[in-house]
């Protein structure tokens, strides 16, 4: 492409992305709260999460059901990374706990928030993420990325993954992600916005980033067609993170203080 239809193509996406600005808000009064966890209670509530099984992806390869590593506790869920001390029972080297809304509860076009903070471990990979409660049609992918945080990083990763961001080849792409300063081991909020014509995040009430449908791109913005649900995650170990190599900095801890969902109506 040449350097003239590139600045054109690219300042076209940036008029878009300012045009939407007004789509993107700080939870303002048109917004109306349909969700609320707020984990008060002694267990965890079975009407809304799920405890997360053993997968073969790097983000649940050492994901187990016991109780110790997914509970509620002075009104906050914890979610725990460990050493597995029982190898006979459980051959992972490290065990962690994770619980998703899958089936219970999910929502279209909203504003998803929510309140946690994780300490610092190398190979630690915290998440707070949104999938789609129904079966896509392939090759329909969609994922948001509330927060990620990988080992002892002061920023979190906001990001979204569909068909076209991860698989297709467009030297015209928008950028998918962000990196957004956070107080690190301290308590901070993150909330993404699924709006028809946009994607926007926040840490903090604070706009850090949007993600703009662009028209003609086959499988670029599938988010609005879809309901989503929240995945709560501990991790260690992956691609990503790289391995756990000081196990003396486990436990692991994400604590979510709350979860809230909020609709335009």
């Amino acid at each position: 492409m040449g350097t003239r239809k590139t600045i054109v193509v690219w300042v076209q996406v940036l008029l878009l992305a300012t045009a939407l600005l007004s789509s993107c808000t700080s939870r303002q009064t048109d917004w109306k709260l349909v969700w609320e966890e707020e984990f008060e209670g002694k267990t965890i509530d079975a009407n809304s999460w799920t405890r997360i099984g053993r997968g073969l992806s790097d983000w649940d390869n050492m994901m187990s059901l016991r109780p110790d590593l997914a509970y509620v506790e002075d009104g906050q869920l914890v979610l725990l990374g460990k050493v597995n001390e029982d190898t006979l029972a459980d051959t992972t080297p490290f065990v962690t706990g994770g619980v998703w809304s899958h089936h219970k509860k999910a929502f279209r076009l909203a504003r998803f928030e929510v309140r946690a903070k994780f300490n610092n471990a190398q190979g630690f990979w915290p998440a707070l993420w949104l999938m789609p409660d129904v079966s896509l049609p392939q090759p329909e992918y969609a994922e948001i990325d509330i927060m990620e945080h990988v080992n002892f990083e002061t920023v979190a990763h906001q990001t979204v993954h569909s068909h076209y961001t991860l698989h297709i080849d467009d030297p015209e792409k928008p950028a998918q992600s962000v990196s957004a300063d956070i107080k690190p081991n301290e308590w901070n909020t993150y909330a993404a916005e699924v709006h028809p014509d946009s994607i926007c995040f926040f840490v903090n009430d604070r706009k850090t980033f949007i993600y703009p449908r662009i028209t003609g791109k086959e499988y670029q913005f599938p988010w609005p067609d879809y309901p989503f649900y929240v995945i709560l995650s501990n991790q260690l170990g992956g691609e990503w993170v790289g391995a756990v190599s000081e196990p003396s900095q486990l436990p692991s801890e994400l604590r979510v203080d709350w979860v809230r969902v909020y609709q335009k109506f």
